[in-house]
């Protein structure tokens, strides 16, 4: 499901993969939506059903201290989005994703 994540997720204008293309954890996908902050994104999608996070598993939420040491730009970090699948995550998930982050983007982006 990664690999259709990651197709999907870069087919919206805005958004950058910070998970690897080729290797990385078969069960995650870290996105960036460029010029949202994380958490605004995240209670959109939340809103809609669709449960992310918007930080590092390992820091209890906080930025992920991994993003920064890549050298990525503090904006980018602050739009951060991990997505976790597990064996009960199906295709439709991916799509509900998808089209939330689209529709978040284009809303979110018009009330800004």
């Amino acid at each position: 499901l990664c690999a259709l994540c990651k197709e999907r997720l870069l087919a919206i204008p805005g958004v950058e993969l910070n998970s690897p293309a080729q290797g990385g954890l078969p069960y995650l996908v870290n996105f960036s939506a460029r010029g949202l902050r994380s958490e605004t994104l995240l209670h959109f999608l939340e809103n809609l059903g669709v449960y992310v996070s918007s930080g590092s598993a390992c820091a209890k939420g906080k930025q992920s201290h991994v993003l920064t040491a890549m050298g990525l730009p503090r904006e980018r970090v602050q739009s951060a989005i991990r997505v976790s699948f597990s064996r009960y995550n199906t295709p439709q998930d991916v799509d509900a994703l998808a089209q939330g982050v689209a529709q978040g983007m284009a809303t979110l982006a018009r009330s800004r």
